[in-house]
């Protein structure tokens, strides 16, 4: 799958990938810089399955849901994490049931490098508006259902940013088509899944993080 990440840019950074339809993609944006991930494959856990995304230049991202769960080969790693309580994705007919309140759960992750293991985040989710200040470019964010999740952590030292969620329904369950999640305070990351027929007009790729 590494070799199939690097084959989308054939070795060079480009204006856009040669996409190939066979793959899915993921766009993914990490400061002003723009690449497109390729899914190598579908992990098991027992909370769901987690979608496995290389880079061209080899970095990998771990989504569970949407969540990140794990990445390797960034300049900061989560390199293990663990939910207790993780509750799935409302659909739109719970969410007004709840009445926007918020749902609660526990993440323990480990941080590399550093060898900062067992950090706890107290995580609560809560339905928002559509932000206007995202880098989604493959729709509307009014067409997207979107909740924020804001944490506290332990030690303090390790906490972060308020991570952002656009949940889609067309397919019948919710699914998160775009989020924005930081792995430490100045470290954030987006991610948006990516149907290459509808190519983000005006921005560049690159190949690496």
């Amino acid at each position: 799958m590494l070799d199939a990440a690097r084959l989308v840019y054939k070795g060079q950074a480009a204006a856009q990938p040669d996409f190939n339809p066979a793959y899915r993609y993921l766009r993914t944006q990490v400061g002003d810089r723009t690449l497109f991930m390729v899914l190598g494959y579908i992990d098991q856990r027992a909370e769901g399955p987690v979608e496995v995304w290389y880079s061209g230049s080899g970095e990998i991202v771990r989504l569970l849901n949407g969540q990140l769960v794990g990445t390797t080969g960034l300049s900061t790693d989560w390199r293990n994490v663990r939910f207790t309580g993780l509750p799935a994705w409302p659909t739109p007919d719970a969410t007004r049931t709840s009445g926007g309140s918020g749902q609660s759960y526990t993440r323990l992750r480990d941080l590399m490098p550093g060898y900062r293991f067992g950090i706890r985040d107290e995580i609560v989710r809560t339905p928002i508006s559509p932000p206007q200040n995202t880098f989604l470019a493959g729709a509307n964010p009014a067409s997207l259902r979107w909740y924020e999740e804001r944490s506290v952590s332990r030690p303090s030292t390790a906490s972060l940013p308020a991570a952002r969620f656009g949940i889609s329904s067309a397919s019948g369950a919710p699914q998160v088509v775009y989020s924005e999640q930081c792995l430490t305070s100045d470290f954030c990351m987006s991610f948006e899944q990516w149907t290459p027929s509808s190519p983000a007009a005006g921005r560049s790729a690159s190949s690496g993080t």
